[in-house]
């Protein structure tokens, strides 16, 4: 799911995420059709093998991102800068990058659930908000390639008014999340690493994936032993109730394609359909999957507060399971997540609505 930080957070605190900037942008992102994701390669010369702290091979390196634009580098890049998904990512491949940007740290300090396995202490912050680059420092880490996710049309965390001043330090590959399934965008995550010198076939990703397809292989018997579960994914704000499209988020898409039966909201934009409290009620459910960030949104204490909310045939079943929003696609962090929904799914009733 995409993550709505706020623009205006400084370096050395983050701000949670701001819903309604993003969905200010809902006409741009609706109107564009998914962008089809361009296989990576390697040129004569580069090597898959796993990093070894050696020289990258010399000879030219080439990968199309899901822009469909083709980066050519003289050798393959070794020092990346990378947004949080993305290092995260990488990172569970093997490849470490020099620099992150994007969330790291949640505000008591601990480690945001979007860096995965990133060590902070190994990797140099160049910002941490929206739109927020450290030149300075990004240019002293010397970066040879940067990389980051889109949804939809939208760059995450490099806007366009600095895109130009970010790729005059290096060029930018893009990887698109918006509607592609978690094991898809796990493989397209696999293929630049791989093309970056990670292997993809290592006894240690081999054991990530077997797990994955264990995890979701235990979600599938869940769900076909509960035919005529529903499932509604939903977020809230004091403001708002959001209920999650599930042909926008890959996490939900997948959920979807396990055989869940997911609510689909009838007027989404940007991913939700944005409903007032009153109209919370509109979509029920057996199970509800709520949004779990540990900060932003409402926590499950100020829900109750909310009539509409405490009403609903699935809060009152007391079937409400988390929904891990902030996990990074890979094959290494989503396992809990599926294993949790496998189980969330298994104690549930299917006599709710």
């Amino acid at each position: 799911m995409p993550i709505f930080d706020n623009a205006s957070a400084s370096a050395s605190h983050e701000v949670r995420p701001d819903r309604r900037r993003f969905l200010a942008l809902a006409g741009l992102v609706a109107a564009a059709p998914l962008l089809a994701a361009c296989g990576g390669s390697e040129e004569p010369g580069t090597s898959a093998k796993a990093p070894s702290g050696k020289p990258a091979p010399s000879g030219p390196w080439s990968f199309t991102d899901d822009r469909g634009k083709k980066i050519e580098l003289a050798k393959r890049p070794e020092r990346i800068v990378a947004q949080s998904h993305p290092a995260a990512a990488l990172w569970d491949f093997g490849i470490r990058p020099v620099g992150i940007f994007g969330p790291q740290k949640t505000e008591d300090g601990k480690p945001s659930p979007q860096i995965g396995n990133v060590d902070l202490a190994k990797t140099t912050s160049v910002g941490t908000a929206f739109g927020e680059f450290q030149m300075e420092k990004l240019i002293s880490l010397k970066p040879e390639l940067i990389v980051t996710i889109a949804y939809g049309p939208m760059v995450w965390y490099i806007p366009e008014d600095i895109m130009k001043k970010v790729e005059e330090v290096a060029p930018i590959a893009v990887i698109q999340l918006m509607g592609v399934a978690v094991p898809d965008a796990v493989k397209r995550f696999g293929e630049l690493a791989a093309a970056l010198g990670a292997d993809p076939e290592s006894a240690e990703i081999k054991k990530a994936k077997a797990e994955f397809e264990a995890a979701a292989e235990g979600v599938k018997k869940a769900a076909e032993a509960k035919k005529g579960l529903s499932v509604a994914v939903v977020s809230g704000t004091k403001e708002n109730f959001f209920v999650a499209d599930p042909a926008f988020h890959g996490d939900v898409k997948y959920f979807q394609q396990l055989g869940l039966d997911i609510v689909k909201p009838e007027k989404a934009e940007a991913g939700f359909e944005s409903l007032s409290w009153e109209q919370a009620g509109r979509y029920k459910a057996d199970l509800v999957l709520e949004d779990a960030r540990p900060e932003g949104g409402l926590t499950h204490q100020q829900l109750d507060g909310y009539p509409t909310w405490k009403a609903a045939p699935a809060v009152q079943a007391g079937q409400v399971a988390d929904w891990q929003t902030e996990t990074p696609f890979t094959y290494q962090r989503f396992t809990k997540v599926l294993n949790d929904l496998a189980a969330a799914v298994t104690k549930a009733r299917v006599d709710v609505v």
